[in-house]
């Protein structure tokens, strides 16, 4: 295993998914830009926080050969980006996904 073998995974699968996304979304997601990304940046922070709770109790840990090393505190930055892209994702599939008549304001 290497260094950026979290980064690699987390960034393989998650932005292909965010491109594909904008390049059907875009205007959608311009429009709605507070529903876009104002979740993200609650929940993203949010589990950030309860993760690290759950570092500091031992409940898991990183491996430090899979972590590139730059870290917030003991969150590696992968962690911390993986619960931003999450939520970015799951705001964009809402958006995209709910009826025009609930979704421009």
């Amino acid at each position: 295993m290497e260094k950026t073998t979290y980064l690699y995974h987390l960034l393989f699968w998650m932005l292909p998914v965010i491109a594909i996304q904008w390049s059907i979304g875009w205007r959608i997601f311009l429009r709605n830009r507070k529903a876009v990304f104002i979740p993200p940046l609650i929940f993203g922070t949010y589990y950030s926080l309860t993760d690290l709770v759950a570092v500091g109790e031992g409940i898991w840990f990183f491996d430090e050969n899979q972590i590139v090393g730059l870290k917030a505190g003991p969150l590696p930055i992968e962690e911390i980006l993986f619960f931003f892209i999450t939520a970015l994702l799951v705001s964009q599939s809402i958006v995209m996904l709910v009826p025009k008549k609930y979704r421009d304001s």
